[in-house]
């Protein structure tokens, strides 16, 4: 069994940081939304969820089928996370991700939709996530 660690690290004073990953291909200013009562001047969790989460359905879904054999000519994938809260309560969470994914391939429509599913299911990011935030999947053709 083969094993990938992956850290990153925030440097924060006041409402406003720096995330960095410890590959040094990750940093960016970092900061507390505008909506939550921050300067919303840099990316924050949501943000990174949502780069996370179509990097990483990305990078399984290119697996799968190249296991399987379908060529993809180009991908496109978009990921939108939503935070809820009530005001002044202090309760904010992470209510939903939305996954829309466009594929140009000369595999079949049936071939991709299985290929989706399958990512869906394989895909580590939707998996940390299942059951815990609501998710939703949307395919089409490029």
């Amino acid at each position: 069994m083969g094993s990938l660690r992956a850290s990153a690290q925030v440097e924060w004073s006041g409402y406003e940081g720096e995330v960095r990953g410890a590959s040094g291909a990750l940093t960016a200013a970092t900061s507390t939304q505008a909506e939550l009562g921050g300067p919303g001047a840099g990316t924050n969790p949501e943000e990174l969820l949502a780069a996370a989460h179509a990097n990483c359905f990305t990078s399984t879904l290119t697996a799968l089928a190249r296991q399987r054999e379908l060529p993809i000519e180009r991908l496109h994938t978009a990921v939108v996370t939503e935070l809820v809260w009530s005001d002044g309560h202090g309760d904010h969470r992470l209510a939903s991700s939305t996954i829309t994914v466009g594929i140009d391939s000369a595999a079949s429509s049936e071939e991709l939709e299985a290929l989706v599913r399958d990512t869906e299911q394989d895909c580590p990011v939707c998996r940390a996530i299942a059951g815990n935030v609501a998710m939703r999947v949307e395919f089409h053709r490029l």
